[in-house]
């Protein structure tokens, strides 16, 4: 097998290496011998009150995470034992040699450190299973159990058991707050628009959309974020509108509060009062988000006023012992024809206030 260039960093084992010192000798897989060469670290490991080493050499296999290797200098002196710490010196990005020294530190302990190294190292994007089999020797029956404890600590989520897909807290509390910070941005910068659309969030972000999710879910259960289908808005943002859309809102809310059920369809209203379908639809989500109205699953509005009183009205029967209405009741209840009563009762089913049995509704 031809042997390929590579570079990596260990730590002497048997013997205690001055900052900045330089060797060459020969790194041993077996008994063959490969032309090697090393530098120290100028700083100390404070884990291990010694250099690191930054070895060159050329070797016919690829290298993981605690290899041990014998090193053997040209010039006359103890063979060094060194155990293989970054395998690949090229996946670390240039920085200060004391972060460097702190970041190989992190490689120097467990099973469980090293997982966790890893993780911080892969961010927001998260830790993938197959990243860290070509780091090291750890295969899925070592891998599970020890992610899973990790979890139970509370350092990890597991985002997949099968192939394993970790992310690390610190990155999910990074990203938690990046993400909040950037949809408060969008709102300063589009204050007429009612949130920032999902796509927009994973594309600023790269993101996987399990991670995304993750943490949006995170944002909204702690209150600070509103989530629907697909867009998020701060739970303290309020849509910037004009006087004359404000006119609109108050005029939707007073035809469905005179009509009291409107099977008004949307491109009706939008041509009603003279505004843009896509404008039309922020104002009635507007008008959702505030309480102010209900839609149903068919597409209709309800003023919450007006059913908040016929939830009163039920519940009035139900408390005289009331148990169930027909079609024609609920018409004389609400003063609705048939035609508007039907769809209305099928919103009360799919609100959990009334059951269909055959020809009645049970009161809930």
């Amino acid at each position: 097998m031809k042997a390929s260039e590579s570079r990596f960093y260990a730590v002497a084992e048997n013997s205690s290496l001055r900052p900045d010192q330089q060797l060459a000798g020969k790194i041993f897989l077996g008994k063959k011998g490969y032309s090697a060469t090393f530098k120290s670290t100028s700083a100390l490991s404070p884990r291990l009150s010694q250099p690191y080493l930054l070895v060159r050499t050329s070797l016919p296999e690829a290298l993981v995470w605690n290899d041990r290797l014998n090193f053997k200098p040209n010039q006359e002196g103890e063979t060094l034992e060194l155990r293989v710490i970054c395998p690949e010196a090229d996946r670390i990005k240039k920085q200060k040699e004391d972060k460097l020294v702190a970041w190989l530190d992190r490689l120097t302990g467990s099973e469980e450190d090293l997982v966790m190294a890893l993780a911080d190292e892969a961010g927001i994007k998260g830790l993938r299973e197959e990243d860290i089999g070509t780091f090291c020797q750890l295969r899925p029956p070592q891998l599970l159990p020890l992610a899973m404890n990790l979890e139970k600590e509370g350092q990890i989520y597991i985002l997949s058991f099968s192939p394993l897909f970790i992310l690390s807290q610190r990155s999910f509390s990074f990203l938690v707050k990046k993400i909040y910070d950037y949809i408060e941005s969008y709102h300063r910068k589009r204050p007429q628009e009612q949130g920032v659309p999902l796509k927009k969030i994973q594309d600023r972000f790269s993101l996987p959309r399990q991670i995304l999710l993750l943490a949006l879910k995170r944002l909204a259960k702690d209150g600070q974020v509103i989530l629907t289908k697909d867009l998020a808005a701060l739970s303290s943002f309020e849509t910037r509108v004009s006087s004359e859309e404000a006119e609109v809102m108050k005029a939707v809310e007073n035809l469905l509060r005179q009509e009291k059920f409107s099977l008004a369809s949307f491109d009706e209203l939008a041509q009603k009062f003279k505004i843009h379908p896509s404008r039309l639809n922020t104002l009635l989500d507007l008008l959702l988000r505030q309480k102010k109205i209900v839609k149903s699953q068919e597409g209709f509005w309800i003023h919450s006023d007006w059913l908040n009183s016929l939830k009163t009205q039920l519940s009035e029967l139900k408390a005289r012992g009331r148990r169930d209405l027909t079609v024609g009741e609920f018409k004389r209840l609400t003063g609705l024809s048939r035609k508007y009563a039907i769809p209305l009762l099928e919103f009360l089913d799919e609100l959990g206030l009334t059951r269909r049995i055959g020809n009645k509704r049970l009161i809930l």
